[in-house]
């Protein structure tokens, strides 16, 4: 089930909600196949700008180029990008089966090759033996797993994963960075993960890009962000630091 990696480059992005500037300036590039990840405080704009991408919220200024096309002006169904919010949102009245279902049946996928992709996907996330439960029935953890099924299975070509372990309780919250990451590494998907979590976003991430109000602090991967911060914020956010004057 494999897709091709395409690369994102975002240029001279800006967002406002009414007068107030979320987003100021910001440029990336995230590279194809990359786990990407957006690491700040609450209100650093790190959700705002994954948003952005999948095109929820006010359209924003700037660019948001995937592979060779700017989807900045496309409506959220036109850009191909697939999303896993925090709160999950499966339908509780649905299958397993149906929940993962759902998004190639709107799509008009003929039926047999839906039911070869659900199966694929769900021994991928090893759910295939509680199919026709309901999400009430599964545990946190499973549940995120739909949740990610449910995603992949229409091949988008960027994940987005918005704070998706931010439900779990610690340990099971390792052991679905490690799915994740696994998962993520056979499918060679461009990925951005968003968290406030230092540690998670150290685990999981090729590069990250620190936010503060809406504005990219500095970039790199975790070695270089702990190992040289470019400002105070970096080195206090990324862990305990000696400051001297």
């Amino acid at each position: 089930m494999m897709t091709e990696s395409v690369k994102i480059n975002i240029k001279n992005l800006g967002l406002s909600f009414g007068k107030t500037e979320v987003l100021r300036g910001v440029n990336l590039n995230i590279e194809p196949g990359e786990l990407f990840s957006f690491l700040g405080p609450s209100g650093s704009g790190k959700s705002t700008l994954l948003r952005a991408i999948a095109g929820f919220g006010p359209r924003p200024q700037g660019n948001i180029i995937i592979g060779e096309e700017d989807i900045v002006q496309k409506p959220p169904w036109e850009r191909n990008v697939g999303m896993v919010f925090q709160s999950y949102a499966l339908w509780p009245h649905m299958s397993v089966r149906k929940n993962v279902s759902f998004g190639l049946e709107e799509r008009h996928v003929p039926k047999n090759e839906i039911n070869e992709r659900v199966e694929e996907v769900l021994e991928m996330v090893d759910l295939l033996q509680l199919a026709d439960r309901r999400p009430s029935q599964l545990s946190g953890g499973q549940q995120q797993r739909v949740a990610l099924a449910r995603t992949i299975v229409v091949k988008p070509r960027v994940l987005l994963l918005d704070e998706p372990l931010s439900n779990l309780d610690a340990n099971l919250r390792i052991e679905m960075r490690r799915e994740i990451l696994e998962l993520q590494r056979k499918l060679r998907l461009t990925t951005i993960f968003v968290t406030h979590d230092q540690e998670e976003a150290n685990t999981i991430s090729d590069r990250i890009a620190v936010l503060n109000h809406g504005i990219i602090q500095q970039v790199g991967s975790p070695l270089e962000l702990y190992d040289k911060p470019t400002n105070r914020f970096v080195a206090n956010f990324l862990g305990t630091v000696n400051l001297i004057a």
